[in-house]
């Protein structure tokens, strides 16, 4: 699938669709920081994608970065609001809340 994926985004047929496409299969196989590249990129062709912003928040955390996954959670959020995305919007804000909880258990 990543073989197939990367092989479109060569042929210049570029896009947020297929950017959270490929991040989600480099997800799949644990290659976060690679994923979250795309993910960004997704995010500078279109701010207003809010799955790609629950995307980024995830490989965030997945990365050991807490407050760039709480950072990309709430930018998600405000998204997902301006978009009516209310499921996108209550994942995002369960995943935000449970990692309040965990950061404030470590301290």
């Amino acid at each position: 699938m990543i073989e197939k994926l990367m092989k479109v985004l060569e042929s210049g047929r570029d896009s947020p669709v297929l950017r959270f496409s490929l991040a989600k299969a480099l997800m799949d196989t644990r290659q976060f920081e690679d994923a979250a590249q795309h993910l960004q990129e997704a995010i500078r062709q279109n701010r207003d994608y809010s799955a790609v912003w629950a995307a980024l928040g995830e490989c965030r955390e997945r990365l050991g970065d807490h407050e760039g996954a709480a950072a990309a959670w709430i930018e998600g959020v405000a998204v997902a609001i301006r978009r009516g995305d209310i499921q996108a919007k209550r994942q995002m804000e369960v995943r935000f809340r449970r990692l309040q909880t965990r950061s404030l258990s470590a301290s």
